[in-house]
């Protein structure tokens, strides 16, 4: 089996590359269906925080439960960031990935920008940062959406190239 990563040959059976320890793809029968398209968990995401500005905007939060939101979730974006920038991409991929990371950290950047316009609606309290921040965070949605969609078409190409669907 070949490491997509790496490009490493590894036993037909073996679950991650001996050299590199990245995850190898794992086959698909022909008679097992493809699995359903996922809705990007992003979208998720994206109502959690149209749900919490309607929150604190209607004053069923306070202030200080917004902060506690705003907090929680920015520690999990950052953490899913920090994973994301840390993934080593060999010099051979990186043509195939540069697309799909430039548009993702592009949306990446709209988020956390939305979320420091949340914050400074904290401090002023003027309602218009909660617009702004809204629209940067569904602008940044769009684009890792993007980001995921340029994922699954590079993934349909390699399995063009290896000529079995990959999981």
């Amino acid at each position: 089996m070949l490491c997509v990563k790496c490009g490493c040959e590894n036993e037909s059976e073996a679950r991650v590359c001996q050299k590199c320890g990245a995850a190898l793809p794992r086959y698909v029968s022909e008679e097992t269906p493809p699995p359903p398209v996922e809705t990007p968990v992003v979208n998720e995401r994206l109502q959690i925080f149209e749900d919490a500005v309607a929150r604190v905007t209607s004053g069923e939060w306070s202030v200080e439960e917004f902060v506690n939101f705003l907090d929680d979730i920015s520690a999990v974006l950052a953490e899913k960031e920090q994973d994301i920038r840390s993934i080593e991409i060999p010099d051979e991929a990186a043509d195939d990935f540069a697309e799909e990371l430039s548009v993702g950290f592009a949306g990446i950047e709209l988020y956390n920008e939305g979320i420091g316009l949340m914050y400074s609606y904290v401090e002023s309290g003027d309602p218009e940062l909660l617009a702004q921040g809204l629209e940067s965070i569904r602008r940044g949605n769009e684009d890792i959406n993007e980001a995921m969609r340029i994922n699954r078409e590079n993934r349909s190409k390699l399995e063009d190239v290896c000529g079995t669907p990959l999981l």
